[in-house]
């Protein structure tokens, strides 16, 4: 088997030429590589961020219930916190059948989650990554809120029972006054979170909003009765 071996160069500007042919070839390769790279990263993102803004939207969604339900939210408490003080066991029992003076939503952060595990935030402007950052934040934080919230629902209206002891008596005070600071809290974060989704145009779901709407044109006409 006859081996050619290369011809060695016979000058200086043919040895230029192939080294030239070399690099030019080196730089093609790493640029189709860079190329494919970018556009890989970019398909990632754009899937990432499509499945952040569908939870942010869903939580946005939950948040509006804050400000929409606040008239009848403070109503609601004022009239807990008198029918305690009064020990009127049959009002409390009336107002508790109402049910709770907000809806316990599923507030998620997966997509986030999947986000931050993937480095999207790497390959995504960090003014629009911290963004995102925030809300979950906040989405988490409500999710802790809501639990809270229902625990102090249930400690608040235990009079309707019948307990009347001083004791009982200051234990459902101190549960509707964390359940209003609670509440408050909500708010404050709700709004912030509100914020966030604005900066990032994502809307509410108007059929969630109507919701709440009727939600709390329903609970002030029963507690005008």
């Amino acid at each position: 088997m006859e081996v050619h071996k290369s011809k060695p160069a016979h000058s200086w500007r043919e040895l230029l030429n192939e080294i030239l042919i070399i690099v030019i070839g080196v730089v093609i390769a790493l640029g189709v590589e860079q190329s494919v790279d970018s556009l890989h990263w970019w398909f990632k993102v754009d899937q990432a961020e499509r499945n952040m803004r569908l939870e942010v939207g869903r939580d946005r969604t939950n948040a509006s219930q804050y400000a929409i339900l606040m008239p009848c939210q403070d109503v609601y408490l004022d009239r807990v916190r008198d029918d305690i003080l009064r020990h009127d066991t049959a009002d409390l029992m009336l107002v508790h059948e109402l049910g709770e003076p907000f809806l316990t939503e599923a507030w998620t952060a997966t997509a986030w989650d999947a986000a931050v595990a993937s480095q999207i935030g790497d390959h995504m402007a960090t003014d629009r990554f911290l963004n995102y950052a925030e809300a979950f934040r906040r989405a988490n934080l409500m999710r802790d809120v809501q639990f809270r919230l229902r625990d102090h629902f249930v400690a608040a209206l235990v009079g309707r029972f019948g307990v009347t002891d001083a004791q009982a008596q200051a234990a459902e005070l101190t549960a509707e006054e964390y359940l209003r600071r609670d509440i408050a809290l909500a708010r404050e974060i709700t709004r912030d979170f509100i914020a966030n989704s604005d900066e990032l145009h994502v809307a509410p779901d108007p059929k969630g909003i109507d919701v709440y709407h009727q939600k709390a044109d329903s609970c002030l006409t029963a507690l005008q009765r």
